[in-house]
């Protein structure tokens, strides 16, 4: 199983800059001769899977591909119903593998990556149908990928205007990134801090979930924090068209209610078009200027009883 995993970290890395937009004619998605040779010389260990096993393999797959997708353009996203329909597409996909004869030709195999990536299209065409206006479908490549940087703790911090010796615990990073590095920095120095992205391995002070889908209680986190994260991509489906702004909207009022009396959230990109409208009974407002951009950082403290 862990050769089988390599291959398919291996055949992720050859397809990440390929555009699945492309025409048919144009494209260049294919499994790579290698993975092709490993299926062939391995088609009964696949064969002969568990469904334990399979159900596993199925997951791997999942979440590699949204990473992956996710690499190439920050701003995918996927909901619980996406994940289930991309599920089902792997699903067939094994169960075509696991359909082929013994020492089937190659042709087979390039067969079935030809109807696999056209999936996949079809799939990237529904869940982020945005995307399509972004990507050439004659270009074989992706010009530009709209990756997720990830900062360093004092980067952050410094951005953000935030002092550590005044941050109210329990400390949330909503779009921690994989490496978590300002959670990891919080916890240095002996803060409560947690964190949580849809790229992160879980542990007892990380979640793997997006903003969407982690639970947020009302007067829960001293501190929330989202540096070119959440409102990052709040601004994003503000500005496009056919964007999910409403339940940003939403999600957006939940953080601001998660936050305890005397709490804060730090963020940046400013988000004017929302922040105009917060009431100053209830939430103080304060902008500051991040040097050599038009943006501001916010932070935004919750007022009241």
């Amino acid at each position: 199983m862990e050769n089988l995993r390599t291959q398919i970290d291996r055949q992720l890395e050859y397809s990440r800059r390929k555009n699945l937009f492309c025409n048919p004619e144009n494209n260049l998605l294919s499994f790579k001769p290698e993975t092709i040779a490993y299926l062939r010389q391995n088609h009964q260990a696949i064969k002969a899977q568990s469904l334990e096993e399979e159900k596993e393999l199925t997951e791997y797959l999942v979440d590699g591909a949204i990473r992956s997708l996710c690499h190439a353009n920050q701003f995918y996203y996927f909901n619980e119903l996406d994940k289930a329909t991309l599920q089902k597409l792997y699903n067939k996909l094994l169960s075509k593998l696991k359909a082929l004869p013994e020492n089937e030709e190659e042709e087979a195999y390039k067969q079935l990556a030809t109807e696999h990536f056209s999936a996949l299209q079809s799939f990237l065409r529904r869940s982020n149908p945005f995307a399509r206006h972004l990507y050439s479908n004659k270009a074989p490549y992706l010009e530009q990928e709209v990756v997720c940087e990830e900062y360093t703790a004092a980067t952050q911090l410094h951005l953000l205007k935030i002092d550590i010796a005044t941050l109210k615990e329990p400390v949330l990073d909503l779009g921690c990134g994989q490496q978590a590095h300002l959670v990891r920095y919080l916890r240095d120095q002996k803060l409560d801090a947690y964190g949580v992205d849809r790229s992160v391995s879980p542990s007892n002070h990380t979640f793997k979930a997006d903003w969407f889908e982690f639970s947020l209680s009302d007067k829960t986190w001293g501190t929330i924090i989202s540096n070119l994260g959440f409102s990052n991509h709040f601004l994003h489906h503000h500005l496009r068209v056919g964007g999910d702004y409403a339940n940003f909207g939403i999600r957006y009022k939940e953080i601001l209610h998660a936050l305890k009396t005397g709490g804060t959230f730090y963020y940046a990109p400013d988000l004017p078009f929302i922040e105009n409208y917060l009431k100053p009974e209830e939430f103080l407002l304060q902008r500051f200027a991040v040097e050599g951009t038009e943006y501001k950082a916010i932070k935004v403290t919750r007022l009241g009883s």
